[in-house]
């Protein structure tokens, strides 16, 4: 796992909830794990195929992605915040995966993103990557969220250059 890989993700982080949520991502630890196995109840899980290949994990507490729910709909009743919370969080994780690869593909690379998968207190059969990953933490005024990135360069790829 190349550490250049994670630039990409906490840039558009910050980026999007800024302009989505309204809300300021600090970071606040970056380091190396094994896995993508996430810390939190709820996360949302993206597949990356292509140029790279690997899994990308989103991880809130229930209080904190409530709170972004809520700035991301701040005209709407707490019933309708409710009905469209897992739709919400995927559109913001969706946008940060789908900026970041992006800037990881470049001009001449390819890379796909899966349907996100939303898991919720564990409670889907979810299997997440066990190679070398990078763990990113933000803090912000409701909460944190963890970003796992597990990524490597398609053997594919690889021998063709």
């Amino acid at each position: 796992m190349e550490v250049e890989y994670i630039n990409p993700f906490i840039i558009s982080a910050i980026d999007i909830f800024d302009k989505v949520a309204q809300i300021e991502l600090k970071k606040s630890e970056v380091g190396l794990t094994k896995g993508t196995q996430p810390l939190n109840e709820i996360c949302i899980i993206f597949g990356i195929v292509g140029y790279l290949n690997g899994q990308v994990v989103y991880s809130f507490k229930q209080h904190t992605a409530q709170r972004v729910v809520s700035c991301m709909m701040p005209d709407s009743n707490p019933e309708k915040q409710a009905e469209y919370f897992e739709s919400a969080l995927s559109s913001l994780a969706n946008m940060i995966t789908g900026r970041a690869t992006i800037l990881l593909a470049g001009k001449k690379n390819i890379i796909q993103i899966t349907p996100p998968i939303i898991n919720i207190n564990n409670n889907k059969n979810t299997e997440y990557v066990n190679f070398p990953t990078i763990r990113a933490n933000f803090t912000s005024r409701f909460g944190t969220l963890e970003i796992n990135v597990a990524l490597k360069i398609n053997k594919i790829n690889d021998r063709e250059e």
